[in-house]
């Protein structure tokens, strides 16, 4: 069962992702961030890039939001039922992302956000 600690850190990160430059980041990501691979990343979204800001803003924005939530910060039920948009960045990586864990050598990269997707998946087919 949800508190109300539960319910203020969802209304904390909502608050988060009104910040402006987030949420110009958040709506590029949207609209125009849609590679079908790391090198079309890495094309789209070169160091020092407005696109590398605002990629590396909105993933690690929802990296902190989810792992919130894995590691036990925030209601399961209450994050799944409210943040959705964590699903849609996942959708927008899962195709090439072990590709950048590789390169990256970092396994670990966007792990919080993957589990929160498996999640996610879970919990909508329970109804």
């Amino acid at each position: 069962m949800a508190t109300a600690e539960d319910a203020e850190l969802v209304l904390k990160l909502y608050e988060l992702r009104r910040e402006p430059v987030l949420r110009q980041a958040r709506e590029w990501f949207m609209r125009e961030f849609n590679p079908q691979s790391q090198e079309e990343m890495q094309k789209l979204c070169p160091p020092g890039s407005d696109a590398n800001r605002f990629y590396r803003m909105v993933t690690t924005y929802w990296e902190m939001a989810a792992a919130c939530m894995v590691h036990g910060g925030i209601d399961e039920a209450l994050f799944l039922e409210t943040s959705g948009e964590c699903m849609v960045v996942w959708r927008k990586v899962a195709g090439w992302i072990g590709d950048v864990r590789a390169a990256r050598h970092q396994p670990g990269y966007l792990r919080n956000v993957e589990e929160v997707a498996k999640r996610m998946e879970a919990y909508r087919s329970r109804g």
